[in-house]
């Protein structure tokens, strides 16, 4: 495979092509040719791919009320990165980026390069009648209180863009005379560029207005001016765009075209405020079809570019108000046959914000050999025969709070679950927790929202000084969106002092019977702590819930069922450090659960908790063991949280102490006709085994995965992940339950490869199609250069099967 994209031009290419077609004939050139822009486009993705952002607050966005660290917003790409302290502008970083990172690594807080950048100036001033006023702070670094941060608002983060605006300037003369008006800095980051827009909309009575925005740095000075005539008026937005090209590569100029496949012209402009082409795509008419209401349609677009520099990826941005559903949407970039590519788009929406209305974001950076074309495909509730998974960040500028919020849907019907990560609505991490597929008994409405039980969160420790050990410098990774299977990764430290550092993998997966939420979390001590209260994950703060059982048990079954009496009292301990004794997978089921306190529930199940692995090193001492404490949350009526405590009741725990969790989430309907999903093995068990720990047993005992592999190697047992080293890989499966996700690495093409299950001793083509090429995933890996294709198994009907993949 080519190593680096810039080995080819467009000319030399079509040199290569008159040369070739001079000595070979035309056809067989013709042939050459298309394998040759294939190579190149391949090593194109490669760059698109390597390009990424990544935003965080260095000291954390919800802080105790004694931690008085400066908030410091930071942006890190491949290319560049920048802090600037929100209470004092003259506070202000940028430089380039020394050492070479892929996407996943840099996620890590221990490779953040802020440390190191060179001071820079940052110039904002309006010159009013004459007068100069320079903003040095906004409304956040002004004001104090738990969410003063909420004034700067996030808009899209992910692969590709970080977009936020901080509101209400700080002008001051020299004299120190305020200036009163309404003003913003609207900020775009891109991995090669950073736009700053000041947008004034406010009354000003003044005969002219002078806006100026600079940047000096040792990368490079930058500066625009506009003038404005007076008096300025409320609602009529004035602005200066300025954009910082990072090693003075500008963005490409290009020709995009944006049409529906099969269908009108979108139009396309290039947008200097986002710096970046755009095609706005607004009450979208989806002509000669009928919308279900379990949407399994797409929404598909053709994008042609042309006229680029390929060395450069060309940024895009697909503004679509509104999508067919913004609960579950997927965006994947495809060849011109709809065969995933695994060039990146960056996923990022809202449905809070009524003067938007819902919308999606759809970002890309897209490779180009002369004339290029995709097509985007907008997949919603179902990916082929099965509902679709998606994990992005939602924004929540209409709603309040305006930090990091990350939601993730299987189908288009309702969440499946939410973390608060930058905990800017709550103090904890994990909020909204829902059903899938799950109507209120056997003429129940379909395709809706549903509950499950409220809140949770990872890692809490409390010491003398901090009531809580929030998250800080807290930095995310979309690697994948979706929609087989999603995979987000989030590094940071919990504590003031760094004191615990946190790595957690968070995916869902593409079914059709229950959601699942695999969460791999790390902790590991940085520094000792002496804590006074600690939970290693907990599952709790819902008011309207009834917990009538809890059950709980490892490998082998039920360790025990408990009724929970209804006459407990608000904190007490109904189960106090209880030790899952016997061997992993360790269970914990809210058999039963149900909304009681509501005025108008949805329709509901309940959740319950996997620990497939437990590895604990504290104090030089190995646990495999998790422990749990039950406390009465509410009470009329009962209802309990779910805590994982550490062993034995400990408390202290030493610099090098580390805590790792295989967590698996699932939410479960409580008898069979509140399903109403196809999937017969599950609906038959349902039916045999109402309101049963059994039903949390089958997932624990089904999907402990036995696996054969010949070609290949196995570097996780569930969700399945192979590194793939031979051109044929053999799997022999013992077990499975639902649409078990299976994922190999190491792929040297995108395409060409097929996957066959061995039926009687024949090889029979695996096949989930429902619109064309659309039933697996292809993601490419940056450090390796390969891809990983992935595939949903519908697992269940027997104890054994046996899969082939063919390159």
């Amino acid at each position: 495979m080519l190593k680096s994209p810039s080995l080819f031009h467009r000319d030399s290419l079509s040199l290569l092509v008159t040369r070739l077609t001079s000595h070979l004939g035309s056809g067989f050139a013709k042939l050459l040719t298309m394998l040759l822009m294939t190579v190149l486009l391949s090593a194109c993705a490669s760059e698109a791919a390597e390009n990424y952002t990544i935003s965080c607050w260095q000291n954390g966005w919800r802080k105790n009320a004694n931690d008085k660290s400066a908030d410091i917003f930071a942006i890190e790409t491949n290319r560049y990165a920048m802090t600037l302290d929100v209470a004092d502008f003259r506070n202000f970083t940028l430089g380039r980026i020394g050492k070479q990172l892929t996407y996943e690594q840099a996620v890590s807080p221990k490779s953040a390069p802020f440390s190191d950048l060179p001071a820079a100036d940052l110039l904002i001033e309006m010159d009013v009648d004459g007068e100069t006023y320079r903003a040095n702070a906004c409304e956040a670094g002004l004001r104090n209180g738990v969410k003063r941060l909420a004034s700067v608002r996030l808009w899209e983060s992910g692969r590709f863009v970080q977009h936020y605006d901080f509101l209400n300037l700080d002008f001051k003369s020299r004299d120190g005379k305020s200036l009163s008006c309404n003003t913003r800095l609207d900020l775009v980051a891109w991995p090669g560029s950073l736009t700053f827009n000041l947008i004034v909309d406010g009354t000003l009575d003044c005969s002219r207005c002078d806006l100026r925005i600079g940047v000096k740095s040792e990368i490079g000075n930058w500066r625009q001016e506009a003038s404005i005539k007076g008096p300025l008026k409320s609602g009529q937005e004035k602005r200066v765009t300025m954009t910082c090209e990072i090693e003075n590569d500008s963005t490409p100029t290009a020709e995009v075209t944006v049409s529906v496949v099969g269908g009108p012209s979108m139009p396309v402009h290039f947008d200097e405020q986002k710096n970046c082409y755009v095609a706005t795509v607004e009450n979208f008419r989806r002509r000669g079809r009928k919308q279900s209401p379990e949407l399994r349609e797409y929404d598909e677009f053709e994008i042609t570019v042309s006229g680029s520099d390929v060395t450069t990826p060309v940024p895009l941005l697909i503004d679509m108000r509104p999508p067919a559903s913004v609960i579950g949407v997927c965006p994947i970039l495809c060849d011109e046959e709809g065969q995933p590519m695994g060039i990146p788009v960056q996923l990022s929406k809202n449905w809070h914000y009524r003067p938007m209305g819902s919308y999606l974001m759809a970002y890309a950076m897209l490779p180009t050999t002369e004339r290029t074309t995709y097509r985007m495909r907008m997949v919603y509730g179902f990916y082929g025969t099965l509902p679709s998974a998606s994990h992005s960040q939602l924004c929540l500028i209409g709603y309040g709070g305006h930090g990091r919020w990350d939601q993730l849907a299987i189908g288009a019907w309702g969440e499946t679950i939410c973390f608060d990560m930058d905990m800017s609505l709550v103090d904890v991490a994990i909020t909204d927790i829902r059903t899938l597929m799950t109507r209120d008994g056997i003429k129940g409405k379909k395709w809706g929202w549903t509950e499950a039980g409220w809140g949770g969160d990872w890692l809490n420790l409390r010491d003398a000084r901090q009531p809580k050990f929030f998250p800080n410098n807290l930095k995310t990774a979309y690697v994948s969106h979706g929609p087989c299977l999603t995979d987000v990764r989030y590094e940071g430290f919990y504590g003031e002092n760094h004191e615990v550092g946190l790595s957690v993998q968070v995916q869902t997966l593409r079914t059709d019977d229950y959601c699942r939420t695999f969460q791999n979390l790390v902790y590991t001590f940085e520094q000792d702590v002496d804590a006074s209260k600690v939970w290693l994950y907990k599952l709790g703060r819902t008011y309207t819930y009834q917990t009538p059982q809890i059950d709980y048990g490892n490998a082998a079954g039920l360790i025990e069922g408990r009724e929970v009496p209804s006459d407990l009292a608000k904190g007490e301990l109904f189960l106090d450090n209880v030790e899952l004794t016997g061997d992993a997978p360790h269970w914990i089921s809210f058999t039963g659960a149900a909304e009681a306190g509501a005025t108008r529930s949805k329709p509901n199940g309940y959740r319950a908790l996997i620990v497939r692995r437990f590895d604990a090193v504290i104090g030089g001492q190995a646990y495999a063991n998790p422990t749990i404490s039950c406390p009465v949350h509410a009470t009329d009526p009962t209802n309990l949280d779910l805590e994982l405590r550490p062993p034995q009741g400990i408390r202290r725990f030493k610099k090098g102490d580390r805590i790792e969790m295989d967590i698996e989430l699932i939410t479960l309907p409580r008898v069979a006709d509140d399903y109403y999903g196809p999937n017969d093995g599950f609906k038959q068990h349902l039916a045999s085994h109402p309101t049963s720990w059994k039903t949390t047993y089958r997932e624990v005992s089904g999907n402990s995965l036995e696996l054969d592999v010949t070609g290949g190697r196995v570097l996780r047992n569930y969700p399945i992940v192979i590194q793939a080293e031979a051109s044929e890989v053999s799997v022999a499966i013992h077990g499975g339950v639902g649409a078990v996700p299976i994922q190999f690495c190491g792929l040297a093409d995108r395409s060409g490869q097929r996957l066959f299950q061995i039926v009687d001793g024949r090889r029979v083509a695996f096949d989930q199609s429902v619109h064309g090429n659309d039933f697996w995933q292809v993601d490419f890996d940056s450090e390796s250069n390969t891809y990983r294709i992935t595939y949903n198994l519908p697992l269940g009907e027997t104890e054994d099967t046996e899969w082939v993949l063919v390159q």
